[in-house]
């Protein structure tokens, strides 16, 4: 096992065997869905975040779309973002600030279960599910870290950071051949290569419009442009027995409330995919707010935010995802959307002709068209929610004041140690507000 993943951790306090043999057939429905909070990360080496925020706007295109692999900088790394006092910091935030106008919000009184973000339920989805019938295949390491609120009910689960290590110049090529997964860069009459930012990241830039730029006002009176990037949304849900707070990442919202039928192009066409190659052009840049807004600080938060987007309806909301010849691995891709309740996943078949990328067909599932596959993962989630509740059950046991972590992998039960260096948790006055 990596170093890293153990790095501030005590002896194994515990073990949790992944589940076996269960034959629980309650249902498996999400209900008493609802927003709580959302927003977009800004662009900024000051953590900052738009509050409401919204995501980009889908803009459709015809069939067939080249994916251009000339878009220049990769998307806005958000983990330089996460250099906060504690990963939750802009979801308390974000909820705070949007609840704001209702007097009878109290989050203490949500009653919540359990508080993560989708990518941490995606990980125990799988171990969950390891030594049984449905075993996955997602094959990551990984580690948890847990702490129990003060209310003795709410485990707050925050996704671990390996340590991170200033990135170090570029060692000069022997050959002339790029490095995999990168791309060649003219510079001066010098060939530079920068990393390939992935066929999914330029779908989802070539078929969203970009948002706005913000103008807002600092502190000190003087007027910054910034770019929001990644929006992020907050929903509280019950399921099976427990009551979640999950944060996740939304791709797109649709416009207006249309429900978009299936485009494809036929065997035939696929021959003539290549005509388009001069036709396939990106749209220009969506002109910039000219209202200018305060630049405000999160009391006791190291997060600055700024009010800008609105609510948005979450039935206009819509992931994206890019499957190469129109294969989807359901295993990873039903839990990813049932666990964010994102009601729409648009599928993009990836095609490549005379060596260019192109999609070659779109569809759009929803929870209706899903059935079956929810069916058959039905016991997956009831496998989750087990583990979820053996967690908190041995959080419970070492108190709000030990934080806990969880380690998997994949090779039998997942590790329960303490954690001996404690920072970057949430502190007790953040703990008081579930």
């Amino acid at each position: 096992m990596p170093l890293p993943l153990l790095s501030g951790l005590s002896k194994v306090a515990a073990t949790i065997p992944p589940p076996s043999g269960n034959t629980d057939d309650t249902p498996v429905e999400v209900t008493n869905l609802k927003a709580l909070g959302s927003y977009n990360w800004i662009e900024d080496e000051v953590p900052t975040i738009a509050i409401p925020g919204r995501p980009a706007t889908w803009k459709d295109q015809p069939i067939p779309i080249r994916l251009r692999e000339d878009l220049g900088a990769p998307f806005f790394d958000e983990n330089l973002a996460r250099n906060i006092s504690f990963p939750l910091e802009p979801d308390l935030l974000a909820i705070e600030v949007s609840q704001a106008a209702d007097p009878e919000f109290d989050l203490s009184k949500e009653n919540i279960d359990i508080v993560t973000n989708r990518n941490n339920l995606r990980k125990l989805v799988n171990f969950a599910n390891s030594g049984g019938k449905n075993g996955g295949s997602y094959t990551d390491k990984f580690r948890i870290d847990a702490q129990l609120a003060l209310n003795g009910r709410t485990m707050i689960l925050t996704r671990y950071e390996k340590p991170r290590y200033k990135p170090q110049a570029p060692v000069q090529q022997q050959n002339d051949d790029p490095p995999q997964g990168n791309r060649p860069e003219q510079n001066n009459g010098q060939s530079q290569y920068k990393p390939f930012i992935g066929f999914d990241h330029i779908f989802e830039r070539m078929c969203t419009e970009e948002l706005p730029t913000i103008h807002a006002a600092g502190s000190s009176g003087s007027n910054v442009s910034l770019r929001p990037v990644g929006y992020h949304r907050i929903v509280r849900y019950d399921l099976l027995g427990l009551r979640f707070l999950v944060r996740s990442r939304v791709d797109s919202m649709l416009q207006g409330s249309a429900h978009p039928q299936l485009e494809s192009t036929s065997e035939t066409e696929i021959d003539s995919l290549s005509n388009a190659l001069e036709k396939a052009r990106l749209e220009p840049d969506s002109e910039p707010s000219e209202v200018s807004t305060p630049l405000l600080q999160g009391e006791e938060s190291g997060v600055r935010y700024v009010k800008f987007g609105e609510h948005v309806s979450q039935d206009l909301l819509m992931d994206i995802k890019l499957a190469p010849n129109g294969r989807v691995n359901w295993k990873n891709a039903y839990p990813q959307y049932f666990l964010s309740q994102t009601p729409k996943l648009r599928v993009a078949t990836r095609a490549t002709v005379r060596g260019q990328d192109f999609v070659a067909q779109l569809k759009t599932y929803d929870p209706d068209s899903l059935k079956i596959e929810h069916d058959l993962q039905s016991q997956r989630f009831r496998n989750l929610a087990f583990v979820l509740k053996q967690m908190r059950q041995i959080l419970q046991a070492h108190g709000s004041s030990q934080p806990l972590a969880f380690v998997w992998t994949q090779r039998g039960g997942m590790k329960v140690y303490k954690i001996e260096e404690k920072s970057k948790y949430l502190s007790d006055k953040g703990l008081s507000k579930f």
